[in-house]
């Protein structure tokens, strides 16, 4: 059986069952309720992935359609999702990369035997009022969708995969947000030519398939292979209702809408709230002309809430990718840490310092590599850096400001950083919290470390 979102489902339900929920109330995304129950979990701190079962569409009529969050919000269930040995960070890092090493070439099934045909509505059919796409946060410029959309690349064939956000305009339109990155150059490209860029937006699929078009795969990688990488399976894809073989669809989705971003035409969309967990501002955006859905039954919109933890942790595969990177350059790295960093633009690093002057190369490699980063820390490897108080402690007791901390100006910053005061021009700073080399040093006070290791707590303690 192939993988998609249901077989991830029941496999997670029978693995961790407290990792997800199901609400069979009737629920009305579009009114901020889905939504709100997620902020009210995660006030608890509580995030496991919740599947909304009976919902109503924008027109407030039920739908059998249906609606998860929260799916990328457990470290434990995004190792899952991808098959790692163990549900740590580090573990779900290591496997992803191992994964999109070994990228796997599509699978092209008929279109009666695609899952996600079973429902299509074509041309003057479309109506995306029949979805309950739903309301996050207060300021959102509308009823929002977090797709992974896919785009053939007409200069060589090659697929995109990546994560944008669309907000719903009217019935077959959206307003979408590209960062000048893959997918906005194939558009630019396309436009130059007066043309328009037909697309794929897939609401719905295994999480594995999202997390891989997260990452930031280089661009002469075919992504829908990566995507098969990741999974540990070749993608099954499908001819697309509007499109045909011109423009392949997974065939596994659950919904897929079939559209093209319009050249030379711009929309308002916006405000939305940001990974940073601010709402981002109203901005100049493309314009989705939406051609087909294609749907099963009841199918389901995995949807990202925005500016909260999901939205931060969904970006594990780009600090998976950092990892590979600097271990390439450095090789006494030993661990970084992105998403539990304690805020979306700081990076902290474990390092085997070898000589003096390696955190700060280590440091400049991390900011060359992504301008999500602005701040980085560099500690030894007996920090444990997912322990927010032990890197604290380092930099009580190991930075002295005047030799250990860096100030960069004029660097490209993120332009969602609410901090910048020019649009994408700031600043960055690298703190050195590594012990001296080649000279004494206080030593931690704790138990012999080898016996630590050898206690297991349950011989102990009932």
């Amino acid at each position: 059986m192939a993988k998609d979102l249901r077989t991830y489902l029941i496999d997670l339900e029978n693995t961790y069952p407290e990792e997800i929920k199901r609400v069979s109330k009737l629920v009305d995304g579009g009114a901020y309720e889905a939504s709100a129950l997620i902020e009210a979990l995660d006030r608890q701190k509580r995030y496991p992935a919740v599947l909304f079962e009976h919902l109503v569409d924008l027109n407030r009529e039920e739908t059998q359609f249906r609606l998860m969050m929260n799916a990328h919000s457990s470290i434990r269930s995004m190792a899952h999702s991808l098959g790692a040995p163990c549900d740590t960070r580090f573990s779900a890092m290591e496997m992803f990369n191992t994964g999109a090493s070994k990228p796997r070439k599509v699978t092209i099934i008929p279109e009666k035997a695609a899952p996600v045909k079973a429902i299509q509505m074509i041309g003057d059919d479309v109506d995306l009022t029949k979805l309950p796409i739903p309301r996050m946060n207060d300021m959102d410029g509308g009823p929002y969708l977090t797709p992974s959309i896919v785009a053939k690349d007409p200069a060589d064939g090659r697929y995109n995969v990546s994560w944008n956000r669309a907000m719903f305009m009217d019935k077959n339109h959206l307003g979408l947000w590209m960062s000048p990155r893959h997918l906005w150059h194939i558009f630019s490209r396309t436009e130059s030519k007066d043309q328009n860029l037909p697309i794929a937006l897939v609401l719905g699929h295994h999480p594995a398939f999202f997390l891989a078009g997260a990452a930031l795969t280089k661009l002469d990688k075919d992504e829908y292979e990566v995507v098969g990488g990741v999974m540990g399976e070749s993608l099954r894809v499908t001819p697309s209702s509007a499109y045909g073989d011109q423009l392949l669809i997974p065939a596994d989705a659950e919904i897929v809408l079939e559209g093209e971003i319009v050249a030379d035409r711009r929309t308002i969309e916006g405000p939305f709230g940001e990974f940073t967990q601010y709402t981002g501002p109203q901005r100049l955006s493309w314009l989705v002309e939406i051609k087909a859905i294609n749907a099963r039954p009841d199918g389901v919109i995995l949807n990202i809430f925005g500016g909260h933890q999901e939205n931060l942790y969904s970006h594990l595969p780009i600090q998976a990718d950092i990892f590979a990177n600097l271990k390439a350059i450095i090789p006494g790295v030993r661990d970084v840490n992105w998403v539990e960093s304690g805020g979306p633009l700081n990076l902290i690093i474990q390092l085997d310092k070898k000589v003096e002057g390696e955190p700060m190369r280590v440091a400049m490699a991390a900011l060359s590599l992504s301008n999500f980063i602005k701040h980085v820390i560099v500690v030894d490897c007996d920090i444990d850096i997912s322990n927010l108080k032990q890197v604290m402690w380092a930099l009580a007791t190991r930075v002295q400001a005047d030799k250990d901390v860096n100030i960069l100006k004029n660097i490209q910053g993120q332009a969602l950083d609410p901090s910048l005061i020019e649009e994408i021009s700031g600043a960055g700073m690298i703190i050195d919290a590594t012990k001296p080399i080649g000279s004494p040093y206080a030593i931690k006070a704790q138990p012999p470390e080898e016996l630590v290791q050898r206690i297991n707590i349950a011989d102990y303690l009932v």
